[in-house]
């Protein structure tokens, strides 16, 4: 019986080229933000960054939360 085998997909060299372009891409686009951030935190001391995370850490919280209670 064969229905839960795996299929097997051929991928070609132009789409794991594509795949890596894009990898590399959304990498660098990451980093930069990530650089950019940090610029701006640099100056703050280690309680106000820390103040800062458990605000956005909160804030996204709720909103998952309400959005999880009002999908039902």
């Amino acid at each position: 019986m064969r229905l839960f085998r795996k299929r097997q997909t051929a991928v070609s060299q132009k789409q794991e080229e594509l795949a890596a372009g894009i990898a590399g891409k959304i990498l660098r686009w990451q980093t930069k933000a990530a650089e950019y951030l940090n610029g701006k935190t640099a100056h703050l001391s280690r309680e106000a960054t820390l103040f800062l995370l458990i605000v956005f850490s909160t804030l996204f919280a709720a909103i998952n939360l309400y959005l999880l209670i009002h999908s039902i």
